[in-house]
């Protein structure tokens, strides 16, 4: 198993470059905008826009986005950010099995003296520790880029934000998983998982606006991930990282299990 999980890093090893110089390359463009910025009339700017506007994109108030905790979460980690790992994270779950299948490599592969639930573990490993890697990677930037350009940010609040977050891909990652069990193309995976995940952004979002549809955030993924209290508030709410992890447990046995009675 520790050949597979050794070679599959090696597989995705240029794609996970390309993702972090990507997402190093908009940090430092937001974080070194982020100083001029400050200097201009931010409260009388946000108070133009609709308060709709804000709250649908997860501002809690209009005071928020002259920080940097509220800049950065309402222009790169509330969404975009997790997004961008999101394709990653269905890429990586779906080459696993469904990609494996499509190519019709996986004969191959179970011909070895291996069974398909160590098949499977040695494949979804590499993902897991790669998600983690760029989200490790990403708060590492942020607080290199704030201490470069004299923002002051917590080092508690990313320290939050980074373990809730490293869950929070991890939960994604289950779902990939469970959906790479099921369909047979490694496209069919990505797209499944980026609709899902819109999917539960967008019901946040409009439980925001929408007094009707308040009741019904909690079944979104994203109620138990909010980077603006997280960088802000420097606590971990550690039974919203339990059940991200009963979703990542829940998504790898039951991928496991199906794969085990799929009929290849």
């Amino acid at each position: 198993m520790i050949n597979i999980v050794i070679q599959k890093i090696k597989e995705q090893r240029n794609g996970i470059i390309y993702y972090a110089a990507g997402l190093f390359g908009y940090t430092w463009l937001l974080i070194s905008m982020f100083p001029t910025m400050q200097k201009a009339d931010m409260e009388q700017l946000t108070r133009s826009m609709p308060e709709e506007f804000m709250k649908f994109f997860g501002g809690d108030s209009f005071m928020t986005y002259s920080k940097i905790e509220g800049f950065l979460s309402l222009e790169y980690l509330g969404f975009f950010f997790i997004l961008i790992i999101t394709f990653y994270v269905g890429s990586s779950a779906g080459s696993a099995v469904a990609g494996s299948i499509e190519k019709r490599t996986i004969d191959f592969d179970l011909s070895q003296p291996i069974s398909r639930t160590r098949y499977a573990l040695g494949s979804f490993i590499p993902g897991l520790i790669l998600s983690a890697f760029l989200v490790l990677f990403n708060a590492f930037t942020i607080w290199v880029l704030c201490e470069a350009y004299h923002i002051d940010i917590s080092n508690k609040g990313i320290l939050a934000f980074m373990v809730t977050a490293i869950f929070f891909i991890w939960a994604i990652y289950g779902i990939a998983a469970f959906f790479t069990s099921i369909f047979k193309s490694k496209l069919s995976v990505v797209l499944t998982t980026v609709v899902l995940t819109l999917g539960f952004y967008l019901l946040t979002s409009l439980s925001n606006i929408i007094d009707k549809l308040k009741d019904y955030n909690h079944y979104s993924l994203f109620y138990l991930y909010n980077p603006q209290k997280l960088l802000l508030g420097t606590t971990i709410t550690w039974n919203h990282i339990a059940i991200l992890a009963a979703i990542l447990i829940v998504g790898l046995v039951s991928s496991i299990v199906i794969f085990n009675k799929k009929n290849l």
